[in-house]
This record gives C-alpha cells, structure tokens and sequence, in this order.
C-alpha cells in the first residue's frame, strides 16, 4: 500500500482530526499526533506496537505553547528554556491535566522540548497542539532519516508522511533531563546536549536516585 504524501496544511488537517503522522525532526523521522487527544496517542502506540507503559515526548513549536503540556513552571526551568530552546534538551514536567495519563506512561510527567526543526516546529505552531514525537519505527527497530526508508508496518498505520526538506539530520537524541533540585539536574538519558554544557549553564548535575 502507498502511503500518502501530506502537505503541511494536510498534516494540520489530519492532526486537527485525530489522526497519526510521520514527520521529520531535526534528528529522525517521527510518528506523532495531537498529544491532547488521548485516542489518537493510543493510535501511536499501536502503530508502534509499543507497550502502553512507556511513556511518549512531545514537542512544542515556541514557548507560549509550554502551558498546554504543564501547569507548573519554575525558574529553572525557564533558565533551561532560555539557555537551550529550541534545542536537543527534553525536560521532564509535570503533566497538566489535558496531557492524557498514557501519555506519560502513568506517571504524571512528560518529556518536552521546543524543536528546532522548521516543518515539526510549524506543525505545532498551526495544528495549535504539542505533537507527540516518538522515532518512526516498529519498537525495537531502528530509528530513519528518510521518508523512503520508513518501515512499511507502521506507514500502514498512519494517515500520510510530511517529505518536506530539510531531511533529518541524524545524530543523537535529545538529551533527557529531570529537575532535583532549585539549582540542579538529573541526566535520565544522555543525548545531543553534554553534561559540560549543563554545568557550564550554571546547573549541578547530579546523579539519579536509585530506582528513579
């Protein structure tokens, strides 16, 4: 089966309908929709065949669209924000209510970032929503740069593909980050944006509690 090619305003259409698409970041393709509608990011996970237990990143086209993901902002976050938005660095908030619980694996925070990616960053900002943003693969396969490379189990799965220049870029992920403290971070996933460049921010960066 052909999957369909999406212009953006196509993308928009479809995120605005519920539906699930593939779209280029800066870093890989991703499949994704509209991280409000809790049906459509259960149509992600199975499109992934990933399990529901593991939570989903979303991201946001500006700063303005960051209180529809949390209700709690901090100044430390804000100084993050300021220092590395748009950006490879995904921090972990706390979820507000109109993030749906599977979303965030059940655990009331979900990762975040502003994407620096042009197309990604304008499906936001026109869809008017935080766009889940999970690698285009079947779980456990790996991640692609190129629409023409995207599996055919999951593009069966989804309403169409945004081919827009530019291709991502390949390279590491972001870099997953939890706040511990007024000054201080945790490295949940280490990715595009190194340690040093935390603490040259001014951040401890501290190691995560057992069991986090």
């Amino acid at each position: 089966m052909t999957v369909q090619t999406f212009s953006v305003t196509e993308a928009v259409t479809a995120l605005k309908q519920g539906e699930v698409i593939c779209y280029p970041t800066e870093t890989f393709y991703a499949v994704g929709c509209n991280a409000l509608d809790p049906l459509a990011v259960e149509s992600v996970y199975k499109a992934k065949k990933r399990s529901g237990s593991m939570p989903l990143p979303v991201l946001i086209g500006s700063m303005d669209q960051l209180p529809l993901v949390t209700d709690v902002t901090s100044d430390i976050v804000m100084a993050l924000a300021n220092r590395f938005w748009p950006g490879a660095l995904s921090i972990l908030v706390t979820a507000s209510d109109r993030i749906p619980s599977v979303l965030t694996g059940e655990t009331g925070r979900v990762a975040v970032r502003v994407t620096p990616h042009p197309v990604a960053q304008q499906l936001c900002l026109e869809a008017g929503v935080p766009l889940v943003s999970t690698s285009a693969n079947m779980s456990g396969r790996p991640a692609v740069t190129a629409a023409a490379s995207l599996d055919p189990e999951l593009t069966e799965n989804v309403a169409g593909v945004v081919d827009i220049e530019p291709a991502p870029a390949g390279g590491m992920a972001s870099t997953l980050i939890e706040i511990v403290g007024p000054r201080a971070v945790s490295i949940v996933r280490n990715g595009a944006v190194s340690e040093i460049e935390l603490r040259t921010s001014g951040l401890a960066v501290v190691p995560r509690a057992a069991g986090a």
